[in-house]
Parts: C-alpha cells; structure tokens; sequence
C-alpha cells in the first residue's frame, strides 16, 4: 500500500525493484491510507502487506486488523527513537504497549 509512491515509484508501470508484487496505490491521498489497507487484505488475499508510513489512528487500528486476520505487516512510522514510536499515543498500539516489570 502505497500512499505517496515511495515503494513502487512514480507512474502507472511499478519500479522493476518490487518484483511481482502488486502495488496498490492510494487513491485520495493518505488521508485514505487506511482504506486501501483494508481493502488490500479483502479484496487481494496477500500473505505480506508491505504499508509506507503509518502516521495516525486510523492507520494505526488498520494495521492491527491486517495483523490479526492473520496477514503479515511490514511498515514504517515516523520517529527519532522506538521510544517516540511508544510515547505517540496513535501509534502506540503498533508496538504492542509496554509494561512495567520488576526483576
């Protein structure tokens, strides 16, 4: 799923880097990534969805979706640490959350 043309490249014919794959390229810009997620995991039965940047809620609920229909997710998000990553209440859930323990 590619929201800005970053994985398969610019134009209508994909980059010859991504193989066989098929790119399915958001219409309506990223504010509509999540619903090309979605529709990729019902409508092309993938075994791998590769997303480019995950950047808010929405995305971030549709990638868990993906997750747990049983189809494995490859994305990218945003920040400086995976710190940042848990700390971004948005994108929090990508990680899993965290849990204080005591050893």
């Amino acid at each position: 799923v590619d929201g800005a043309n970053e994985i398969g490249g610019e134009g209508s014919v994909p980059h010859p880097s991504i193989g066989s794959a098929r790119r399915l390229m958001v219409k309506g810009g990223s504010q509509c990534q999540q619903d090309s997620m979605i529709e990729a995991v019902e409508n092309h039965t993938p075994e791998v969805i590769i997303v480019d940047e995950i950047s808010n809620k929405e995305q971030a609920q549709a990638a868990r979706t993906i997750s747990r229909r049983g189809v494995d997710l490859v994305c990218t998000c945003h920040g400086n640490s995976l710190w940042d990553v848990v700390r971004n209440t948005d994108l929090s859930i990508l990680i899993g959350g965290i849990n204080a323990v005591t050893l």
